[in-house]
């Protein structure tokens, strides 16, 4: 039986603004998508501390790191007619953000938007030091939780995380938009 949805915030939650800012400000993005993939990777594992992560966005784009988080900020739009589904899936079942993310920017969108109280319980990869797919992530928020893999789904915009929440012992479902997201839950039995 399930007792817990843990949802993904970029791609799920909310736009990837990082990914859509990079396609808008860097020449050849395409060609030097592992290098800021990597560069993602470095800093939601907190393997370069968020303030390096913002010095390497200033000069590959030529901005000031204001610039960059302004605008990324600005391409971060949250889905707000999943928050409210997950609003109404709350009175019946636990919920868990499990995100790869650096810290201060989530911090600061889930302050302003009042988004904290969403989640019963949270795990960001920057404050842990590892990253999806890493089976101690879902370990983490499981236990956080204090649920068996079996009774939690996770949703995720990533099949590469799906299939790690899987080699956990969760189920998972993979995000495309809230549409399908309902009638993947009403799959698991999960109505609202």
């Amino acid at each position: 039986m399930i007792k817990a949805i843990i949802f993904d915030w970029a791609g799920v939650l909310a736009i990837d603004g990082y990914w859509v800012w990079l396609k808008k400000n860097i020449k050849n993005i395409e060609e030097h998508k592992q290098f800021f993939q990597e560069t993602s990777n470095l800093v939601d594992s907190a393997k370069i501390p968020h303030s390096e992560f913002m010095k390497i966005l200033a000069r590959e784009s030529n901005k000031t790191e204001e610039q960059v988080w302004k605008e990324v900020r600005s391409e971060i739009v949250i889905n707000k007619d999943l928050v409210d589904f997950i609003q109404k899936l709350k009175l019946k079942y636990k919920i868990g953000l499990l995100s790869n993310f650096t810290y201060p920017w989530l911090q600061e969108i889930l302050t302003e938007n009042n988004l904290w109280k969403l989640f019963d319980k949270y795990v960001i990869s920057s404050e842990y030091k590892m990253i999806k797919p890493n089976p101690k992530m879902f370990q983490k928020i499981l236990n956080l939780l204090n649920i068996k893999p079996k009774e939690a789904l996770f949703v995720d915009d990533r099949q590469m995380h799906i299939d790690g929440a899987k080699r956990v012992g969760l189920e998972g479902i993979l995000f495309i938009n809230n549409v399908q997201l309902v009638k993947d839950l009403k799959k698991f039995g999960i109505e609202v």
